[in-house]
């Protein structure tokens, strides 16, 4: 490693992914910007993932390579962080891969805004899927837009949607004497055990900033082993991590200011897990969610700001007696799952949509974001002459 400190060190978590590690690591190391630190944390991964990391360490000099027994993404994201020498400090998983501009643009746009986070967007990435949507701009399902930030620096306080959008640590790069502050709970478990971690550190951090484009490819293949793809009695510790998040933000006295946005995280994020749970553990979730969600339904000041009206129906189903049931009939269809909306319709007027949105009108999506584009610019132009 050089003696010259590192502009950004990059924390690379490593466990069974032998065949994505190459590429991961390559696109990290062909970088545009030259003066950093990548350090690959071998969590006593069972292939020879300890082997590739040893192999790059001698080729290349910026890298820096740990081995320790499996401890499990949290522990080893924070053995990297801890030794970290770089100005500022990214995270990348280990089977994703990003574009050679990634930390040359984040960091020159963290020094203009004197910002301690700055985040980009990042792609959806599925190659099983055909070539049109295999690698896709991730857009929130609630429609938190992260173009809509502020163009200049900002706190959490300012601008809380940013806590709404999506814990995707591993697209930012963090001032290096905040990062080491924060720790990503090492109890948290397997599933989004990110989120509270995201959630403290944009409530410490004085200044915020956002890059308007995408650079992270977020794999998501079928059987990949992440938090995506995983199933069964572990999801259970997603709730979990949420009630963590709000700890912390009671801790850090801000729950007036973020809990429309939290909350509406708390939605979207959950009920993908909430179906794939499996039916064995799916009214220990219901419950867990059902207390989690008791905060709002009792809470007389809570607008609903950042919900879809499908969301805002979700909460209620966790509230009214037979809301299990009802929540039930997504994975169903036909007649049965028909005669039931039905039910409800007739004694809940208020209840507008049913299911989620599985597809929509592509030319309407297209104009959107030519419309969203152009409002876009215009935004900035204006912030710029603020």
């Amino acid at each position: 490693m050089p003696k010259n400190k590192p502009k950004v060190s990059v924390v690379v978590p490593i466990y069974n992914v032998e065949r994505y590690l190459k590429e991961c690591v390559d696109s990290i190391l062909n970088q545009t910007l030259k003066e950093i630190e990548v350090i690959l944390v071998d969590d006593g991964s069972p292939d020879n993932c300890g082997k590739i990391v040893d192999e790059y360490a001698k080729k290349d000099s910026r890298v820096v390579a740990i081995h320790q027994k499996n401890s499990g993404y949290s522990v080893a994201v924070n053995k990297g962080i801890d030794v970290a020498r770089g100005e500022y400090v990214g995270i990348i998983e280990s089977d994703d891969y990003i574009d050679p501009q990634m930390y040359e643009t984040l960091y020159e746009n963290a020094k203009k805004n004197n910002t301690e986070i700055t985040k980009s967007l990042f792609y959806y990435y599925n190659p099983t899927l055909d070539a049109e949507h295999q690698n896709i701009i991730w857009k929130n399902p609630s429609g938190v837009d992260l173009r809509l930030a502020p163009s200049k620096a900002f706190t959490v306080k300012e601008w809380p949607q940013i806590i709404g959008f999506h814990a995707s640590i591993w697209s930012s790069i963090y001032k290096a004497e905040l990062i080491k502050s924060v720790k990503i709970p090492e109890t948290a478990g397997a599933s989004y055990q990110d989120f509270p971690f995201m959630v403290e550190i944009m409530m410490k951090a004085k200044s915020i900033s956002v890059v308007k484009k995408a650079f992270l490819h977020w794999r998501n293949e079928p059987s990949q082993g992440n938090s995506t793809s995983a199933k069964g009695k572990k999801l259970l510790l997603m709730v979990e991590n949420n009630n963590t998040c709000l700890e912390l933000i009671d801790k850090y006295g801000m729950y007036d200011q973020l809990k429309e946005a939290f909350f509406a995280h708390v939605i979207w994020a959950n009920m993908d897990f909430y179906y794939r749970v499996g039916r064995e553990n799916r009214k220990e979730y219901y419950d867990k969610m059902r207390q989690l969600l008791s905060r709002i339904t009792n809470d007389e000041t809570f607008t609903y700001k950042f919900f879809r009206p499908i969301d805002k129906t979700i909460v209620r189903l966790f509230t009214v007696k037979g809301g299990r049931f009802l929540l039930g009939i997504k994975p169903i269809g036909g007649k049965i799952k028909r005669f039931a909306l039905s039910i409800f319709r007739s004694i809940s007027p208020s209840y507008k949509i049913l299911v989620y949105l599985r597809q929509e009108n592509e030319e309407l999506k297209l104009k959107n974001d030519l419309i969203m584009e152009e409002l876009l610019e215009i935004k900035d132009i204006i912030d710029s002459k603020a």
